[in-house]
């Protein structure tokens, strides 16, 4: 009996959304890591489904942390569940996490929605693995390995225990801001891209990889994105990392500690933040080699991602690159579908249409 290990890139339009199935190929298991906005609950995890049919078992659900292009398309899901789908474990660090982190106590505080139903429908799986405590390093930084079932390991890479404090003492007002955020993509308003990159950095003309790739680097200091989950799955001797919208440093760190003797090999690697310049630094490209790179966005709601800067930063310093994947083709990333640049740098660039899922076999 053969077995597969395949990550589906979902049209998360500018969010995130991977599904990935392993183990025989007549029966895979299934993980679900982050849901997109809205419309990708709606019109492709519940299409993925459909297509499978129920029963339906995930061995675990990922969402990486508070952010509307991961967490929306969860909770649509979520909150209209089809009969017969179950989880063995499901992965959110939430203020039920956050109460045990610092030295003291802190009373009850306003949550989210999908805090409410996983406490209400889903609570004796509600980070299990870790017995309902944050999934994240433990306290001295070391990384964490839990094995679910069929053999996959996984590898907390972060966050830190320092990310997930700010997130305690910053609480109130990331769940204000997320929902004003939820409240004007429903009324319809385009919402504020992210970026702490420097002006007039938009190149003009041919692509100049090795400029790119130095440009000045500032990391994201935004608090939601340093408690995102990051994580290495390892299945059949290949492994994907799955970065979510993590901080650099703390996944270099992370690497440097179980690679100490040089880069971390993967298989493929999911670009943090959607291939924002301020989550992906040459350090952290130059202790990978990887053969395909995966970058989740269409650039809307004034993001642009994924950014130049990010791209060229791993075709500089990254080691064995030889497949970039977009799950869309858009004015941000069809200039790396360049001839020139591909036979310089021995890529490739995938590009999905869009519509459907853009899948990625582990080999």
């Amino acid at each position: 009996m053969s077995n597969i290990y395949r990550i589906q890139v979902l049209p998360a339009q500018r969010g995130d959304a991977l599904w990935v199935e392993y183990g025989p190929v007549e029966a895979p298991k299934h993980i679900l890591i982050d849901g997109g906005i809205t419309a990708t609950g709606r019109d492709h995890i519940r299409t993925r489904v459909e297509e499978i049919g129920t029963p339906l078992h995930f061995e675990l659900l990922v969402v990486t942390h508070i952010d509307l292009d991961h967490i929306q398309g969860i909770l649509q899901f979520l909150e209209d569940l089809p009969d017969g789908i179950t989880f063995g474990d499901i992965w959110f660090n939430g203020w039920d996490q956050m109460k045990a982190i610092g030295l003291e106590p802190m009373g009850v505080k306003e949550g989210i929605r999908l805090s409410e139903i996983l406490k209400k429908k889903h609570k004796a799986t509600w980070n299990k693995a870790a017995n309902g405590k944050a999934i994240a390093l433990e306290a001295d930084g070391s990384v964490v390995t839990y094995t679910i079932d069929g053999g996959m390991e996984l590898t907390v890479l972060g966050p830190a225990h320092e990310q997930l404090v700010k997130l305690r003492e910053r609480w109130d007002d990331v769940i204000e801001e997320f929902g004003a955020a939820e409240e004007a993509e429903d009324n319809g308003q385009e919402l504020p891209g992210l970026d702490l990159g420097i002006p007039g950095l938009e190149p003009m003309g041919p692509i100049d990889v090795p400029a790119l790739a130095e440009s000045k680097f500032k990391e994201d200091d935004t608090v939601p994105n340093g408690s995102s989950i990051g994580l290495v799955l390892e299945y059949d001797g290949k492994r994907a990392l799955m970065l979510g919208d993590a901080y650099p440093s703390v996944i270099a760190n992370s690497l440097r500690s179980i690679s100490p003797n040089g880069r971390f090999k993967a298989d493929v690697v999911k670009l943090a933040h959607h291939g924002s310049r301020n989550n992906t630094d040459r350090a952290l490209a130059s202790l990978l080699s990887a053969q395909t790179w995966i970058f989740s966005s269409n650039g809307a709601s004034n993001t642009k991602h994924p950014h130049k800067e990010s791209v060229a930063r791993v075709l500089h310093d990254g080691k064995g690159v030889k497949t970039l994947v977009f799950n869309y083709r858009t004015g941000f990333n069809d200039v790396w579908d360049d001839a020139e640049l591909m036979e310089e740098f021995g890529y490739e660039a995938v590009y999905g249409d869009g519509e459907s899922p853009v899948t990625v076999t582990l080999k």
